[in-house]
């Protein structure tokens, strides 16, 4: 799916391609700036910074910021998440990205179906 918005050019313009690619589902918005990554889907913000910590190896630190959709909003807002993946080689980092984002969808998936049977 093509987001309705993006943007690219520096560092983290290489990582555009594997997001694309990977047809990352829902995705609204996406930004590929300098050394950092802003990606929007329905149900979350991720925010992605990259550290080139040697010739082959870069760090990806997320900030994920998911939201609560749909009319039942009974379990309540928005929950904050944070993580680091250090990539060796950084040739991958595409693909890390992409499937780091899609685990941490899946799990807030899980959260929020465990936050709503809690709050019935």
């Amino acid at each position: 799916m093509t987001p309705r918005s993006f943007r690219v050019e520096g560092l983290a313009s290489r990582l555009a391609t594997s997001v694309w690619d990977a047809d990352v589902e829902g995705l609204v918005s996406a930004s590929f700036v300098r050394n950092q990554i802003k990606l929007r889907v329905p149900e979350a913000d991720f925010n992605v910074r990259l550290r080139g910590d040697g010739p082959d190896r870069l760090t990806l630190t997320f900030e994920a910021v998911f939201r609560e959709c749909g009319q039942a909003r009974r379990a309540g807002g928005t929950w904050w998440d944070t993580w680091e993946v250090v990539v060796e080689p950084a040739e991958r980092a595409g693909r890390v990205l992409v499937e780091q984002v899609l685990a941490a969808r899946r799990r807030f998936a899980v959260l929020l179906a465990d936050a709503r049977r809690e709050a019935a």
